[in-house]
């Protein structure tokens, strides 16, 4: 299919588009009575309607075990890497061994620059896109 600037051609791609039923899986903010066209996934994107599910059955499972949630939870704690980096390696079209799950981007940032930043008189700079994430930020000023 040849890319045509047209809302016909828009409407069918959207029509043929495998991921179109996938919508209905999150949950859109209505502002002001409208539902919105939501562009923003760099930092919180749509919930997923499933969400709710997941975190209570956390909750109720670090009630229930507290730290033996890390062994006897419904989805045990301790594990959560490997049954994360399975699914995150197809979502990337990556095999397993490729990829890692860890912590936040903040996090990681902060973990990347001190293993590996190591400034010179000449090479002392650190470009970052206007508006960071502020915690981004924070982790490579400091």
């Amino acid at each position: 299919m040849e890319y045509q600037n047209t809302l016909e051609f828009a409407t069918k791609a959207d029509h043929n588009d495998e991921l179109n039923a996938v919508r209905d899986r999150f949950h859109f903010p209505v502002i002001e009575g409208k539902k919105c066209l939501y562009f923003t996934g760099n930092s919180l994107g749509l919930q997923p309607k499933s969400t709710k599910e997941f975190v209570d059955q956390e909750l109720s499972d670090w009630a229930a075990f507290g730290v033996e949630g890390h062994f006897h939870s419904k989805r045990p704690w301790y594990a959560y890497h490997e049954f994360l980096t399975d699914k995150t390696a197809k979502l990337v079209g990556a095999q397993p061994d490729e990829v890692v799950v860890t912590h936040s981007l903040t996090t990681n940032l902060h973990l990347l620059m001190v293993s590996f930043y190591r400034p010179t008189k000449e090479r002392y700079k650190i470009i970052c896109e206007a508006k960071a994430f502020p915690s981004d930020q924070y982790a490579l000023e400091s």
